[in-house]
């Protein structure tokens, strides 16, 4: 069972079912190596099957989704390769705009960046994974959105949905505290204007993958291509 949210306004039926069905492989409900029935799909989702079917057609071109005609559709294993890749992409833009944003970053950015990390910090005490994950992507988004790099945020978002489920497995098998506390850091940069520190630190940050993986496939072996 998918975790199933209503639709938005003006969303059409395509890409709701696109939102939920993304939503659910980043949150491990719909497990990697899993098979997807177009029809259950289109049941939870209270839709005709045809913008489901669309919506993993277009799944499927970020290597999510592998389908195969007649039989369903497959959660992709978790590829490392792609996981490394999003992340090399990551590090490359988003280090130079998180840079560019300790010049742009006005009082009130500054302002909605604490009160960010102040609901991390809540919701990481509470361990509220959800919340976690998702006050995370708001913070590093914020950044795209100070810079007035909007368009690139949704080009790295594209990629970035295998890195994401590798980013919900660490929160399976660890506390999300250091993390938090990069976020802390990147933040005081920010306020200091100090652009050089800020790159480093988003550097760094995104490069905890690599101490990161062993742990992880240690537990959730089954889930790796």
């Amino acid at each position: 069972m998918m975790k199933v949210s209503e639709k938005l306004d003006r969303e059409s039926n395509r890409d709701y079912a696109y939102r939920i069905i993304h939503h659910n492989i980043i949150n491990l409900e719909l497990k990697p190596g899993s098979m997807l029935s177009e029809q259950d799909l289109a049941d939870e989702l209270e839709l005709s099957r045809t913008p489901v079917h669309e919506a993993l057609q277009e799944l499927s071109k970020t290597k999510i989704i592998e389908v195969f005609p007649q039989k369903g559709s497959l959660v992709s294993l978790i590829d490392m390769k792609l996981v490394n890749e999003a992340r090399f992409v990551r590090v490359a833009l988003e280090s130079q705009i998180t840079e560019l944003a300790c010049q742009a970053a006005t009082a009130s950015d500054i302002q909605k960046l604490e009160e960010n990390i102040n609901l991390q910090e809540f919701y990481i005490n509470k361990q509220v994974q959800d919340k976690i994950m998702e006050l995370d992507d708001e913070f590093h988004r914020m950044m795209y959105q100070i810079t007035d790099k909007m368009q690139t945020y949704l080009m790295v978002k594209n990629m970035n949905i295998h890195y994401d489920r590798f980013r919900e497995l660490k929160l399976h098998t660890s506390i999300a505290t250091p993390l938090l506390d990069d976020h802390k850091e990147i933040l005081n940069a920010i306020i200091s204007k100090n652009g050089a520190a800020a790159k480093e630190l988003v550097i760094n940050h995104l490069s905890r993958i690599n101490a990161d993986e062993k742990e992880i496939r240690k537990k959730y072996g089954e889930f790796f291509k």
